[in-house]
């Protein structure tokens, strides 16, 4: 994600304020990752055993 929006800044497709609001959409979602994926994973490992 942040590769893809640096090329559309370097061509000029998308504003820095895009580029900002994209690069913390993606360093959000990356944070938001592990807890939102962990209880599955519990989940599942408790299933297996």
């Amino acid at each position: 994600m942040i590769i893809f929006a640096n090329i559309l800044l370097d061509r000029q497709v998308i504003t820095n304020d895009a580029f900002t609001a994209c690069l913390l959409m993606a360093a959000g979602s990356t944070m938001l990752t592990i807890p939102m994926v962990t209880p599955t994973l519990k989940k599942r490992a408790a299933e297996e055993a």
